[in-house]
């Protein structure tokens, strides 16, 4: 059957069964044996003394339960993957018909944002240094209207040139704050909206010379754990490390 032929099994409403009760009508058989296992395990285990091996016996038979459980495990392992494999084939196939075919529009896009920004770049700085331009003008007729008036031996004139001065000093500093942002909101067309944004980004140039020390307060306990693993795998304990303990965890695995 096609996959465009498939009956869908999802949507609201639906009265079809879920997967998870077709995975549990079919695996039914597995499930009683994971069932009969775990029985027997909670039984051997009950049996023990404080949960505590005694004698050989009972190593031996917690043993075998365990080579049994560890055979079980990888049968089930088999059996998810052949169960998987072509879904996870279907969705890497359909993923990668989707992104095949998403590569042109996203080119196109990417091109002309890249075409257009230079241009917006362009009427941006043009209207930074035109705003620029207006401000300076305005300080400089705000300065002039300051010193007219401490040049005015006229007190009745010299209070409305104060005033003019006063004035012209307020939009300036209007002015001076415009010209601060402009270029900065985003430009409006007819064909849709073009915004600019901006982020700093690094780029390491010489790890050798990177101050780890003021790093510190950005990493993660995750990340100081990644590092460690690796300093632990290559030193074990033969180098300590305040602040961590350093221990071998030893594992037993049974093998039949």
């Amino acid at each position: 059957m096609e996959v465009s032929e498939a009956p869908s099994i999802v949507g609201p409403g639906h009265n079809l069964a879920t997967t998870a009760d077709i995975l549990r009508d079919r695996f039914k058989p597995l499930l009683d044996e994971v069932e009969s296992l775990a029985k027997r395990a909670t039984d051997a285990k009950n049996a023990l003394t404080d949960g505590v091996v005694s004698n050989d016996n009972e190593r031996d038979g917690l043993v075998a339960l365990g080579i049994e459980a560890r055979k079980m495990a990888k049968r089930l392992g088999e059996t998810k993957l052949a169960t998987t494999k072509p879904l996870r084939d279907e969705t890497t196939e359909t993923n990668r018909f989707f992104d095949t075919v998403t590569v042109r529009p996203e080119t196109i896009q990417s091109a002309f944002e890249t075409i257009v920004g230079k241009y917006n770049d362009k009427k941006r700085e043009e209207a930074r240094v035109a705003a620029a331009e207006v401000a300076r003008v305005a300080q400089e007729e705000a300065k002039r209207k300051l010193e007219e008036a401490a040049a005015s031996s006229h007190s009745v004139l010299g209070d409305v040139l104060m005033q003019e001065a006063a004035d012209a000093e307020n939009r300036a500093a209007v002015l001076v704050n415009e010209a601060i942002t402009a270029g900065s909101g985003p430009t409006r067309t007819s064909a849709g909206t073009v915004s600019a944004t901006a982020r700093w980004k690094h780029r390491i140039t010489d790890a050798s010379k990177i101050p780890l020390e003021k790093l510190r307060p950005y990493m993660s306990l995750d990340d100081l754990d990644k590092f460690l693993r690796a300093f632990v795998a290559k030193n074990k304990n033969t180098v300590a490390v305040p602040g961590v303990e350093i221990f071998e965890d030893t594992k037993t695995s049974f093998r039949g």
